[in-house]
């Protein structure tokens, strides 16, 4: 029946005659000459071309003769390479090579063509070159419509028209005809004629039909028809059909494609209804049912405005039943999904952009998510834990150094159920001003001194409700409810925060940088918090006061920068490498921060039952957080390393660079008012690439170097590790590293590997600063290259950590992907992974894709796991055929 359904939705789209090819459609190329008629000749008289033609140097002639009235609506403009011949009393005229002719919106081309003014006809065809090979068969054009022929007999008068062996291009569909009549309504009557997508002269596929009417505009009428594949009929098929054609889009049905499931049994899937509501809105209405009581229902929109703005809104409900073989199955899990993606085309100062991926907790592991489903969304899939969305307004004060933004965010946890929605997330900015920069353009001493200004604003809803009871070990998280909204709306934490930033510049001794700044800060906020203690003599929070209440913090700040450079050369003209480079960035800082903790509108001081003075921040937990508790002095120090080597060997023609170390970095900070551990934990960082470029190695940790005590616990009598404020260097001893990660990572395509291993170069060269540097040398842009058949990424993570009173943790995965042509029409696509602790594959899909021309088949499998599936598909590339595909599924589902 499937079959059935694609051959009606084929005949949907024909809009004229069919035929046999002889030869790939080839439309004419460049603009056929019109000439105006500036002619003043007696309508009645007829213009007789003499036996003698005057051509021009490239052997072409046009003659532009007058037509007799009544039968000639408008001038025939014709033309030729070779020659044209004129009968003595001019009723007939031949075009020899390359002929062409324009009449109103008549336009044909051939190699010759013969106008009869007698018969009021114009007749083409083409002739064989000196192989036997048919060439210059005629185009005809008659206003949008294209057509390459055999033949043509054209009665200009009636505007009726012979066509032989017809093909023209509709679309991405090729249509053919072996006779087509053509009348003065513009109806086709065609016999044996057949409609495909492929554009071989001799078609992979066809459908074909012994007889049609098509009616331009409106519908077809067909007789007999069949489908036909590599030339052997296929025994389906009907015996009449009326199908409409319209030129634009039109509202219809959506048939349904069908399917079997364990979980929820035989099933109709994606049929329903499509909405043309307009030239600029969309909307598709479909639904799944089956039949063991699950459904679903969707709402596709697409939207576009023509040089503003486009976008796409997607609606999906489900309700599905539990794990279950039983038909009479009464539990159901009802889930629902919105994505929303608007995106602006015009230029100006403001821009309104979305993204909204919203589901529920559910929802992925509920429904069918991956390649062919109703749902196939690149940002939601099975494996997905977490969902963002934001939608932003943004608007630049011309003339000014003021934006605007403002901002919308969610953020879900899919496995925690943690909600979180930023309603809404204000910002204001002015970029960096030079007060004393002069527009006269001279310098002067001020001319780097800047200030900036940003504003931020922000309403926090969150179904985070802390603790509870107190002595929890985790935040409890509330059901995220209509029921339990006006909850979260009472609790929401609202915030605003004011940051005037000032730097300044200058060079010292002539290879230093120096660059004081200081930074001002300021926290509003409607609350405060009442802190007090239990019954248990724990902290907790015993009231909230209301009131306006701002938090203000200031610092200053100064670093010098400067480059060392060492270099090594070679003398010996023998040596492959030619000089080694090492380049070193030290840096030292020095920040002040005062300590605001003795403010009480900043902390509340309280005393426990030992006498001992506890300061609790009555803005913890808020949007932007409270004052800084302890004042700090401190001095920042870091250094930072890169190494390359210049080589040239018999096969280089210049001296190439080598990078030996990418980065090689160690920072911390000293605080010398602090009252214990001054120094701070030391980070380090390392990337390298070996191998000659074919393996990247990414290393960084964190170091603590104080001493950890074991202390017994009197209570429990338990060992208990205890941080002491002692250099553990004094006692000979490295400290403990408290977590630390490995990364290496290969790219076996040669290109893209060589991309890599620059851009990881540049990075380390630059004067970014060292987290900013880390980030980018751990995360190169991914690039593919095509050009190289096969391609495979392999990458290795380690992480390890170790903190106080816990047992060292190490967790370790392998994942691999990429793709395999096993020829030009054969490719073969795999990601998989390992993860030690577990000793679990993570999700392993395989995919073959076959091209065949004008189809395509593709397979896709999940060997094992939770989401073990399989899909296997082959349809017509064409969108025009859509539904012409054979499909053989097994969803995960069956797994459950």
């Amino acid at each position: 029946m499937r079959y059935f359904i694609s051959f009606i939705l084929v005949f949907f789209i024909v809009t004229t005659g069919y035929g046999q090819v002889e030869s790939q459609v080839k439309p004419p190329t460049g603009i056929l000459p019109v000439k105006a008629d500036t002619s003043n000749i007696n309508p009645d008289s007829i213009i007789v071309a003499r036996d003698t033609l005057q051509k021009a140097n490239n052997d072409t002639t046009k003659v532009k003769p007058a037509q007799p009235k009544g039968d000639i609506e408008t001038t025939i403009n014709y033309s030729a390479r070779d020659s044209i011949r004129a009968s003595v009393d001019g009723k007939l005229v031949w075009l020899y090579g390359d002929a062409k002719i324009k009449y109103g919106e008549i336009e044909l081309e051939a190699e010759e063509i013969t106008i009869d003014y007698a018969n009021s006809t114009l007749t083409a065809h083409g002739i064989r070159d000196s192989l036997g090979n048919r060439i210059g068969f005629p185009i005809f054009k008659n206003g949008p419509e294209l057509y390459e022929t055999k033949d043509i007999i054209y009665n200009y008068k009636t505007k009726r028209a012979r066509i032989s062996e017809v093909v023209t291009q509709q679309g991405e569909a090729y249509l053919h005809g072996d006779v087509v009549y053509k009348n003065e309504k513009g109806e086709l009557l065609s016999k044996r004629n057949s409609y495909t997508t492929c554009n071989l002269e001799h078609p992979h596929f066809l459908i074909r039909a012994t007889k049609t009417k098509a009616i331009p505009n409106d519908k077809i009428v067909a007789g007999p028809f069949y489908f036909e594949f590599n030339d052997i009929p296929l025994p389906v098929g009907f015996l009449f059909g009326m199908f409409p054609s319209p030129r634009r889009s039109a509202s219809g049905i959506i048939f349904p494609s069908y399917g079997e499931e364990r979980r929820r049994g035989f099933n109709l899937r994606g049929g329903g209804y499509f909405f043309d509501i307009n030239e600029y809105v969309k909307l598709a209405l479909t639904g799944d049912i089956y039949s063991k009581g699950g459904h679903a229902l969707y709402a596709n929109s697409n939207y576009m405005k023509r040089y503003k703005y486009n976008g796409a809104v997607n609606f999906a409900y489900s309700k599905n039943p539990e794990t279950t073989d039983r038909i009479e199955n009464t539990n159901y899990t009802k889930d629902f999904r919105i994505t929303w993606s608007h995106s602006p085309q015009s230029k100006g100062t403001g821009r309104f952009a979305a993204s909204v991926n919203a589901a529920t907790a559910t929802f992925n592991r509920n429904n069918y998510l991956t390649q062919g489903s109703t749902y196939n969304n690149p940002n939601l899939n099975n494996i997905t834990a977490k969902l963002s969305s934001n939608i932003s307004y943004s608007k630049r004060f011309a003339g000014s150094p003021f934006s605007l933004g403002v901002n919308l965010n969610h953020s879900q946890d899919l496995q925690t159920k943690a909600v979180d929605l930023l309603l809404p997330n204000i910002s204001l900015n002015m970029t960096n001003i030079y007060p004393f920069q002069r527009k006269s353009g001279k310098t002067g001493p001020l001319d780097n001194f800047s200030i900036a200004y940003t504003m931020n604003a922000m309403n926090r809803i969150t179904n985070n409700i802390g603790r509870i009871p107190v002595r929890a070990k985790k935040d409890s998280i509330a059901p995220f409810t209509g029921a339990n909204l006006p909850m979260f709306f009472d609790n929401a934490r609202k915030g605003m925060r004011h940051t005037v930033p000032t730097s300044f510049s200058f060079k010292a001794l002539r290879h230093f940088t120096v660059s004081p700044s200081f930074s001002y800060e300021e926290k509003w906020y409607g609350e405060k918090l009442l802190w007090g203690y239990n019954t248990d003599s724990l902290i907790v929070k015993t009231d909230t006061l209301k009131g306006f209440n701002r938090v203000s913090n200031y610092s200053v700040s100064a670093s010098l920068t400067t480059r060392i450079y060492g270099l090594y050369s070679f003398k010996k003209k023998t040596s492959k490498v030619k000089a080694i480079r090492h380049v070193i960035n030290p840096t030292v800082s020095y920040s002040y921060t005062p300590d605001f903790s003795k403010n009480e509108n900043y902390f509340q001081k309280l005393i426990d039952k030992t006498g001992r003075e506890i300061y609790q921040d009555r803005y913890q937990g808020f949007v932007y957080g409270g004052s800084t508790l302890g004042n700090s002095s401190a001095i920042g120090f870091g250094i930072g390393n890169n190494v390359e080597m210049k080589v040239q060997g018999p096969q280089d023609s210049v001296a190439r660079k080598v990078m030996l170390l990418n980065n090689l970095s160690l920072n911390s900070s000293y605080n010398f008012i602090a009252d214990s551990f001054k120094l701070a934990p030391i980070s380090l960082s390392a990337n390298t690439n070996i191998l000659d470029n074919l393996l990247n190695v990414n290393l960084s940790a964190t170091l603590d170097p104080y001493t950890i005590k074991l202390t017994r616990n009197p209570e429990t009598g338990a060992l208990v590790e205890d941080r002491i404020d002692q250099i553990v260097w004094k006692s000979g001893k490295v400290g403990r590293i408290t977590n630390a990660t490995l990364a290496m990572s290969t790219n076996l395509n040669p290109k893209a590997r060589s991309k890599n291993t620059s851009s990881r170069e540049k990075i380390g060269k630059s004067n970014l600063p060292e987290q900013e540097k880390e980030f980018l040398l751990q995360n190169p842009d991914v690039y593919i290259d095509f050009d190289i058949p096969w391609s495979m990424n392999i990458s290795y993570n380690l992480n390890y950590s170790h903190g106080l009173n816990a047992s060292p943790n190490v967790t370790q995965t392998v994942n691999v992907s990429g793709d395999v042509s096993l020829s030009e029409k054969w490719k073969v696509t795999y990601s998989s992974g390992y993860h030690f602790e577990s000793k679990e594959f993570t999700q392993t899909n395989l995919g073959i894709s076959r091209d065949l021309h004008c189809w395509t088949m593709s397979v896709n499998w999940t060997p094992f796991g939770r989401f073990q599936q399989f899909f296997f598909t082959i349809n017509v590339k064409s969108s025009l055929l859509q539904d012409l595909k054979l499909e053989r599924r097994k969803p995960f589902f069956d797994n459950l």
